[in-house]
């Protein structure tokens, strides 16, 4: 599989364009890798997690044509991560090439489905509301749905993903805090004995403070090693940190020498897997 980055900010984006914090000056000075879109990750061109505000600016900036997605994964409701104005780009009225847009697997926590429905019209999506812990095959890859430790937008049960696809497994758990036990032992019950191939974690709260519903340095740490000693990653596993607040974490260039210590994979904007 190949992953592509399209953001890595949380939800106010980094640099915040009203903020003159020291964080955001220093990356408005960097640019490149400092500059940080909201977090969404592209798979293999054809399965996308999550829909926010910046799917636009993102696909322009990488040149990415989305047309040929296949199946979106929406992790939860908050703004940042769902859009809602994102699904009309697909109808008549904006796509000149309609009539050729695959139909979209929609895959969403719970109660989201009925929100979304309430809120937009649906042509060419089939969409699926999803309670954690079960198994959805989609084209080749299986999707299991992972219970998040987090806030909710629209009372939804915010959801991570473990995908796999051709022997390789990826796990996906952004906007949220420590991995709950009920999602590690269904994370190890799946795997069969096998490894992780990348483990993509939530780096929001980086170095100054603490929250229950985000990771940070700390935490990551202590995940990596969990996961390690679990028998559920080895010394193979690529380990990545993204969704990063500019409140508590510095400029790429810093991060990088702070994670590469620890065989951890700092993610920018456009960074490929």
């Amino acid at each position: 599989m190949e992953i592509l980055f399209l953001g890595t900010a949380a939800s106010e984006g980094f640099p915040n364009p009203f903020c003159s914090c020291e964080n955001c000056q220093k990356a408005r000075e960097k640019g490149k890798k400092s500059i940080r879109l909201r977090s969404s990750i592209l798979i293999d061109e054809k399965l996308l997690i999550d829909f926010g505000p910046d799917l636009v600016a993102s696909a322009n900036r990488f040149g990415k044509d989305l047309s040929q997605v296949e199946h979106i994964l929406i992790t939860h409701g908050h703004s940042d991560h769902l859009f809602f104005k994102n699904f009309e780009y697909r109808n008549p009225i904006f796509s000149g090439n309609y009539e050729d847009l695959p139909h979209v697997d929609l895959i969403v926590p719970d109660k989201l489905g009925s929100v979304i429905k309430e809120k937009t019209e649906l042509p060419k999506f089939s969409l699926m509301s999803v309670s954690p812990f079960v198994t959805i095959h989609l084209n080749g890859y299986v999707i299991y749905t992972l219970k998040a430790n987090h806030t909710s937008g629209f009372g939804e049960t915010p959801l991570n993903y473990l995908i796999e696809k051709d022997k390789e497994k990826i796990l996906y758990a952004v906007d949220t805090g420590c991995i709950l036990p009920e999602t590690f032992n269904f994370i190890k019950d799946n795997l069969n004995g096998k490894k992780l191939n990348v483990v993509i974690l939530d780096a929001t709260m980086g170095f100054n403070k603490k929250y229950e519903f985000h990771m940070g340095y700390e935490e990551i740490l202590q995940t990596k090693k969990d996961l390690y000693d679990e028998g559920i990653i080895d010394n193979n596993t690529k380990i990545v940190v993204t969704h990063f607040s500019h409140l508590h974490n510095p400029s790429h260039s810093e991060l990088e020498k702070i994670y590469q210590k620890h065989n951890i994979i700092t993610a920018f904007d456009g960074m490929k897997i």
